[in-house]
């Protein structure tokens, strides 16, 4: 059993340095990891893209192709072509994507907070005020949405460390109290 526990500890601390370093990548190099998604983004469409126009072109009678399989084979390439040549714009739509939906949300709460307050609870001003919060987040990913995704980038790195960092001091805690319940129970 003791094994057994090493091995689950060792992996654990495996786990907590890699989460560490890849959050440490994501915040020191923001924009090549967006970039770099955009770019497996469209790996992974070509891939589909090239998977559909060979199994178009493979059917040997022309009458049994399916024109929407080579429809949507072509529109995935062209949409991979997009993003090999402009990841910057495909991150950027994204955003604006995400600053509007963003925006809707914080319309909903406000008419959802002035309910509130009808009914004369004061729960409604904070409501209204997280609503205006996640609006004026909104407004800025729509105004700069290549910042936006930078943004983004930044705090996913910077939860992973956290990440890391709380599964260390989990560990090193553990392993403290573990060394104290065994000098304790030796006595």
């Amino acid at each position: 059993m003791e094994k057994f526990l090493n091995v689950v500890r060792s992996n654990n601390m495996v786990q907590a340095v890699l989460c560490i370093a890849f959050g440490l990548f994501l915040m020191i190099y923001p924009s090549i990891t967006v970039q770099g998604i955009i770019m497996l983004f469209g790996v992974a469409l070509a891939l589909m893209g090239a998977a559909g126009l060979l199994s178009y072109f493979r059917q040997r009678s022309v009458r049994y192709r399916d024109s929407g399989t080579l429809m949507a084979a072509v529109f995935y390439v062209i949409i991979a072509i997009i993003a090999f040549v402009f990841p910057k714009v495909i991150a950027g739509f994204f955003s604006v994507v995400l600053g509007v939906v963003l925006i809707l949300l914080a319309i909903v709460n406000v008419v959802r907070a002035f309910g509130l307050r009808a009914f004369g609870s004061r729960i409604w001003i904070a409501v209204l005020a997280a609503a205006v919060a996640v609006g004026i987040g909104g407004v800025l990913i729509v105004v700069n949405p290549w910042g936006a995704s930078m943004t983004f980038v930044l705090v996913l790195g910077a939860t992973f460390v956290a990440n890391g960092a709380v599964d260390l001091f989990i560990e090193w805690y553990t392993r403290d109290s573990e060394k104290k319940v065994g000098t304790f129970m030796r006595r």
